[in-house]
């Protein structure tokens, strides 16, 4: 009787704990990298990351605390997109982007990784420039010109803002993983900007014919300081200042702007960058937007060589948020078809560079690097 009663206790703890397990056994879910860490269905903003830096998952973790510090600021809804190697072409690339925008429309790209393939810009000798019309546009290559030399920049309307963050192809992985999540990082802690109402712009008398008159009235906007021709020291003197939009136009190249029209009086290089004081930056000139290579012309966008190009300093600038590269006052239409006519005004009253671009008409030859959330608080 004593060894009954004690196997039937026996029995009923062994029932007891068994009932606490699992009906079957499973392995702890492990969180990969390629499974988005965001899955909402109708996004504002996308983030496109590169087959090289889809399975980081430091990379993932900066990003998410954007997306967080987005919807904090904006109330938009984010979604992760990883390129695969059989997907990385930017036609491919394209329909992704517009297919998710056919569910809702999609404000912004942030396009990450260098090894992205993208669309030829221009090539010329050793210089190369991206060009995003084809991620911009909806419509696929009906809305945009394309040559066995490159996409032809013509008046386009664009629907998405598109934004580089494109680390320097030769640098270490971990060197452009670094850079990648300490702009995310600059991008996520300075969500409040003020406006301290004062624009720079320094411009080259050799180019201005038609662009002084469209600079000057962005006094419009705010206290404008406007100098033509400007010396080195004219440019040392501005670095002191906090602005809240900069501007060089001249003879450009990735590394600098000539914004005199006299040579070796008034070179603006992109070294400034690391140590002027504001949120935006435009570079306007030939290959502003664009960097090196060690490849001459071969009708392909080949990989950048050296550090010191504009978009690279989105990396390594503590005030800068976003940067508008290219022909920015390019015009000579009947109509506005300039960033500076159509973007930066609406820009200036505190919309997202995304909702300031959107439904614009530019002729396309530029480039975004940085935030396209960025925004003043006005």
């Amino acid at each position: 009787m004593t060894h009954t009663l004690s196997r039937i206790i026996l029995t009923l703890m062994a029932l007891l704990f068994v009932s606490q397990l699992p009906f079957f056994s499973t392995h702890a879910q492990e969180t990969t990298p390629n499974d988005p860490i965001v899955t909402e269905e109708h996004p504002d903003l996308l983030i496109i990351l590169s087959p090289q830096y889809e399975k980081d998952t430091d990379i993932h973790t900066a990003i998410d605390s954007y997306i967080t510090a987005v919807s904090n600021d904006l109330g938009w809804t984010s979604r992760i997109i990883p390129i695969h190697e059989d997907e990385n072409n930017y036609q491919q690339i394209d329909n992704i982007i517009e297919t998710t925008y056919n569910n809702h429309p999609v404000k912004a790209c942030i396009m990450v990784g260098e090894d992205l393939n993208t669309a030829l810009g221009g090539d010329c000798d050793y210089l190369e420039q991206p060009s995003m019309l084809p991620w911009s546009t909806l419509g696929g290559t009906t809305t945009y010109e394309l040559t066995e030399q490159s996409i032809i920049c013509k008046p386009t309307t664009l629907n998405i803002c598109i934004s580089l963050l494109y680390p320097t192809h030769d640098l270490s992985y971990e060197q452009k993983k670094s850079s990648i999540i300490s702009a995310f990082h600059k991008f996520t802690i300075q969500r409040h900007t003020t406006n301290p109402n004062s624009i720079q712009v320094f411009e080259s008398s050799d180019l201005n014919a038609n662009s002084k008159a469209i600079y000057q009235k962005l006094s419009d906007h705010g206290t404008l300081s406007y100098t033509e021709d400007a010396t080195g020291s004219d440019i040392s003197a501005s670095l002191t200042e906090p602005y809240t939009a900069y501007f060089v136009h001249g003879h450009s190249t990735p590394a600098g702007t000539d914004v005199n029209a006299q040579k070796n009086i008034g070179w603006f290089t992109v070294e400034n960058l690391d140590t002027l004081q504001t949120p935006f930056f435009g570079a306007d000139g030939c290959y502003a937007g664009g960097w090196w290579s060690n490849q001459q012309d071969n009708n392909k966008l080949d990989s950048s060589i050296d550090g010191s190009w504009y978009g690279s300093k989105i990396f390594t600038s503590t005030h800068i948020q976003v940067m508008a590269l290219g022909l920015l006052s390019q015009n000579g239409f009947s109509t506005p078809v300039s960033f500076l006519e159509n973007v930066v005004p609406e820009l200036l009253t505190g919309k997202t560079l995304a909702e300031a671009m959107i439904g614009d008409t530019c002729i396309g030859d530029f480039i975004v690097v940085g935030d396209p959330t960025f925004h003043f608080t006005i």
